[in-house]
């Protein structure tokens, strides 16, 4: 059952993904036809007019829309990943200094657990820091009245079940053939491989029960003026890492967001393979 929905997913992700690219090609024309016109009569009045504060508003929601264009865009065309040597913990360490005005402002406290010594993973550096740094954005919003972010890497173990081989050819074809079809290959049990597990947990608000299952779903968000893609496109770029992530939450108890990437070199599993 499990396996049947996420093939569900999969195929409405692909499809909604070429019916995003299409439409934000579309619309990115005119925008940038209106954007223009709206700098063009900004010069054009004297500080003083209103009509410079109206120019302005066209000009910054034009902005907010492209916002959103690139966001489909990158919905509906997740980039191939670059894949070299990086070390996750400096990516951690690189968001948290980014992000440390903020989580101060916020009185966010940070408590790390970083295991030592952890190998360098074959990833794509930008694209695994635009997840993250999504994930601790979104912790922030949870506890905008404060609260401890805690944030652990290690090695750990995750159990997977195999791709069996096919036989090859459809018993039909072997019995024209006058062939005996060659018996199945058995099921395979999970086997346990190594991967690289990044837990944040957040102190903050929590998300309802009935929300939990749809944060993934494309354009479905609980933040105003969000697009709702955020998480989508990050499950997005950990499948081509051959990664995956899973969110658990108690409303009013905080959230766990678990991430993990394989230590070995993998190509990923590339969304336009799976539809």
């Amino acid at each position: 059952q499990r396996l049947q929905r996420e093939l569900r997913m999969r195929e409405r992700l692909a499809t909604l993904g070429e019916l995003a690219a299409g439409v934000a090609h579309e619309i990115r024309n005119p925008l940038a036809g209106i954007s223009s016109s709206a700098q063009v009569l900004l010069t054009r009045f004297e500080p003083r007019d209103d009509r410079q504060k109206f120019c302005r508003v066209i000009i910054e929601q034009v902005d907010r829309l492209d916002h959103i264009i690139t966001s489909l865009l990158k919905f509906a065309r997740p980039p191939e990943p670059r894949l070299k040597l990086a070390r996750l913990e400096e990516i951690v360490e690189r968001i948290l200094t980014l992000e440390a005005e903020r989580l101060a402002d916020l009185k966010i406290t940070v408590d790390r657990r970083l295991a030592p010594r952890m190998p360098a993973l074959y990833i794509d550096p930008a694209l695994i820091e635009q997840v993250l740094l999504n994930l601790v954005v979104n912790a922030e919003h949870a506890m905008a009245s404060g609260g401890t972010l805690t944030i652990e890497l290690g090695v750990a173990s995750r159990r997977e079940r195999p791709a069996t081989r096919s036989p090859g050819r459809r018993e039909a074809d072997a019995q024209a053939l006058g062939e005996r079809r060659a018996a199945p290959a058995p099921a395979l049990g999970p086997v346990a491989r190594r991967v690289a597990r990044l837990r944040l947990i957040d102190t903050g608000v929590g998300i309802p029960r009935e929300i939990v299952d749809r944060l993934f779903d494309p354009f479905f968000t609980t933040k105003a003026g969000g697009t709702g893609l955020g998480l989508s496109i990050s499950q997005s770029i950990l499948q081509e890492h051959g990664g995956v992530i899973s969110i658990a939450s108690r409303e009013g108890r905080g959230t766990t967001v678990v991430v993990e990437l394989p230590l070995e070199k993998r190509n990923g599993q590339r969304r336009q393979d799976a539809g």
